[in-house]
């Protein structure tokens, strides 16, 4: 690849979330948006023509002509399409989850590393400047329990997945990346199914090695949308706020809690842009297959603690 070259990028489904990869790609620094496809052909001629890309009845007559995919389709068909994808030498960037199961991720990660190609997944929290922040302030504290809550109203669109697998994992991931060298002796998990089959409320007590506590709470029927993880620490609170973009703290013996404000930026376009540069320079992603890996076989264990 010559250096400075764009990156030829496609786009494997282009619903409302592959429609912003589509966007951002179009003119994103050191990618060239190449090529879409949806099996709804009247939305991939849509997009592709507002974007100025090539259309694609299928994703495989793409393969050839690019360098790098990013798959934004239903979860249970990312492990068939990424293991295409990677047989054909193309490195990925796969929307969260990075499977249905764990055991598919697995296959993925491990085939994608045999191959030497970039696997990334879209766990956008990872971009959160807020959770950045609180990443920052926690390095120099000793902490004692995490708080996670992902509350929402109920959903108008139709998700194939449980709250578990459609909003906790987030949190799962993000307890993970704060607590690397940590691991996890033991947890407990309690779910609700209040609108239909699959469980809309759920919450894990997860407990470490180290002592430290982790409850986290994912709610999709409830009022007021809230993005909130809160460290309790020996010396002080720490709470960030992820849809607000900051960060209070509140040391023991004050009474004001102190705010960081963190810049604010598109965490989709971090996200993207991150992709690119671990293909371009051989870095790794931010979020590895490894670490999508992990998130949903935790999701795994919490769901069937919730059963």
């Amino acid at each position: 690849m010559k250096k400075g070259r764009g990156l030829k990028i496609g786009i494997v489904g282009v619903g409302a979330m592959g429609e912003h990869h589509a966007r951002i790609c179009s003119t994103l620094p050191g990618a060239k948006l190449f090529a879409v496809t949806d099996l709804n052909q009247e939305r991939a001629r849509e997009i592709g023509i507002r974007f100025g890309a090539n259309i694609f009845k299928n994703y495989k007559e793409m393969l050839p002509l690019v360098e790098a995919i990013s798959i934004v389709t239903p979860s249970e068909t990312h492990f068939e399409i990424g293991l295409e994808c990677l047989s054909m030498g193309k490195h990925l960037l796969i929307e969260k989850p990075l499977a249905k199961t764990s055991e598919e991720a697995k296959k993925l990660a491990d085939y994608a590393k045999a191959k030497n190609l970039v696997l990334a997944v879209g766990l956008i929290e990872r971009f959160n400047p807020a959770f950045q922040e609180l990443c920052k302030l926690m390095r120099k504290e000793k902490i004692i329990g995490i708080h996670m809550k992902r509350f929402s109203p109920f959903p108008e669109r139709i998700t194939d997945a449980n709250v578990i697998q459609d909003m906790m994992v987030h949190d799962l991931d993000l307890l993970l990346s704060l607590l690397p060298k940590d691991k996890i002796e033991s947890l407990k998990a309690e779910g609700s199914k209040l609108k239909g089959q699959q469980f809309d409320r759920a919450t894990a007590m997860i407990y470490f090695h180290s002592g430290i506590i982790a409850k986290v709470e994912a709610d999709r029927v409830f009022g007021i949308k809230t993005r909130k993880i809160t460290v309790t620490t020996e010396r002080c609170l720490i709470e960030a706020d992820l849809l607000n973009k900051r960060v209070y703290i509140r040391y023991m013996h004050h009474h004001i809690p102190s705010v960081h404000f963190t810049r604010t930026y598109d965490q989709l376009s971090a996200e993207l842009s991150d992709f690119v540069k671990a293909i371009k320079s051989g870095s790794r992603p931010k979020a590895t297959a490894e670490d999508g890996y992990q998130a949903l076989k935790l999701a795994e264990e919490v769901e069937h603690a919730c059963s």
